[in-house]
């Protein structure tokens, strides 16, 4: 291979095309760990196979960083490549969300609540880049640019006592490719390998560049980039990046050699920690919105990959904060209080709610002696004789009169996060903002 590029340059470019193709090739380690399971259990399926998680997250779970507490997941693992595939969704009298990623982690639409389909019995056909046929009538098509595609579904849950309904919801959904429309489906059954049971970032550490091009260029013949893409892609392509392309180390100049051994460790470089983006009003913080919609930002596009993929913000935003109002580190050897104003609780659009959660320093639920890891909008929260809302945080518990509203902490440092699903434009512009957290006496 002739190398039209300047040694520096080479280097330079090699690194971009590094993180052009982090998403694909971590979605597909992901997916091939996911799916090492000869038959579907809570965590794993095979392709092409749903894997429901039955149970709310608790502090017991440490395989998780800052877990939710209000909704069943389910996910699925689909290749395109041959056929479409068929998802049922039943009518749902609950939050019931189907997100669709691509394999380069965007989220081109939502379905179900708030999105395609609504609440409604629907049934989806996922197409992917070259599928031309016809799809049976009064199915939605879900056209994807990739053939690789990750399903991620939320089921609202009330609390460990309300599994019931989230279940009968989780099974009434049904998985097929479009051959098997209108017949019974045959499930396919996978494979198991203990050469595939690992770590997916711990995978992406110890994977050599060589090897991590060479993955990349067979992914991106099936999975190709926009037209928006094509420029980075002809820079790459001296380099041998690109799909069916044969990508060699011994083929480039020295100094991207030398580059190339430090690509491995190159997500957790400071480069990569400044450009995390993240807005701060009043000590929360928010993500940027092009997350899930990130056009040829690849770097920003790579980061999130690399911080466990997140929801674009019109679908879910994350507020989250770690100190109080007059900017101290959250403790549990102190008290606080979040004070709405009435008609300021977190706004968001039919079928949506709000919940706030607070996590140890390590991202962990905390046990407590409620067995209450969350609050929401469902609960019987007292209100102010005015409209008001006030949240009470301590690692002990209030008097009665504010038990209600006594979200637990931890004695150590914590932080708190306020999910607000379907959010109102107000949110995603600022506009409005959730209140500080203010330390308080408990005795008060």
């Amino acid at each position: 291979m002739n190398v039209q590029l300047t040694p520096d340059a080479a280097a330079d470019t090699l690194e971009e095309a590094y993180l052009y193709a982090y998403p694909l090739v971590l979605m597909d380690v992901i997916r091939e760990m996911t799916t090492n399971t000869e038959t579907p259990t809570t965590e794993r399926a095979p392709l092409g196979r749903f894997f429901h998680s039955r149970a709310l997250a608790t502090p017991a779970i440490d395989s998780l960083t800052r877990p939710n507490a209000d909704t069943l997941y389910t996910q699925a693992y689909l290749d395109l490549g041959d056929e479409p595939y068929l998802l049922h969704k039943p009518a749902a009298q609950r939050y019931l969300a189907i997100q669709p990623f691509d394999g380069y982690s965007n989220n081109p639409s939502i379905l179900g609540t708030g999105g395609l389909g609504g609440d409604d019995e629907a049934v989806y056909a996922f197409t992917g880049p070259r599928f031309a046929g016809a799809l049976p009538e009064g199915v939605l098509p879900v056209p994807m640019p990739t053939d690789f595609v990750w399903l991620l579904a939320r089921v609202r849950c009330h609390g460990p006592d309300d599994t019931a309904e989230p279940h009968r919801l989780q099974d009434a959904m049904d998985l097929y490719p479009l051959s098997q429309h209108g017949r019974a489906h045959e499930r396919p059954r996978g494979t198991y390998s203990p050469t595939r049971d690992y770590v997916p970032l711990e995978r992406m550490r110890t994977m050599g560049a060589e090897e991590y091009f060479r993955r990349f260029n067979a992914l991106a013949v099936r999975n190709p980039g926009t037209g928006a893409d094509a420029p980075a892609l002809e820079r790459f392509a001296p380099l041998a990046v690109g799909a069916g392309l044969e990508f060699s180390l011994d083929a480039l100049p020295e100094a991207a050699r030398l580059r190339a051994k430090e690509l491995p460790l190159f997500m957790e470089s400071a480069e990569v920690r400044d450009n995390r983006r993240i807005t701060v009003i009043d000590g929360w913080t928010y993500l940027d919105d092009t997350v899930g919609r990130f056009g040829t930002d690849y770097l920003y596009r790579a980061v999130i990959a690399y911080m466990g993929f997140a929801n674009p913000v019109d679908v879910t935003a994350y507020p989250s904060i770690f100190t109080d109002a007059d900017g101290a580190p959250l403790t549990g050897e102190h008290s606080y209080v979040m004070h709405f104003p009435a008609g300021q609780l977190p706004p968001y659009h039919g079928g949506g709610w709000w919940s706030l959660t607070p996590y140890t320093q390590v991202g962990r639920l905390i046990a407590n002696e409620l067995d209450r890891y969350a609050l929401d909008d469902s609960m019987p929260l007292a209100v102010n004789p005015d409209g008001s809302l006030d949240l009470w945080l301590s690692a002990d518990a209030p008097g009665d009169d504010r038990l209600a509203n006594w979200l637990p902490v931890c004695r150590e440092g914590f932080g708190l996060t306020l999910r607000i699903y379907l959010p109102h434009s107000t949110v995603t512009t600022h506009e409005w903002t959730p209140p500080q957290v203010r330390r308080t006496d408990s005795s008060q």
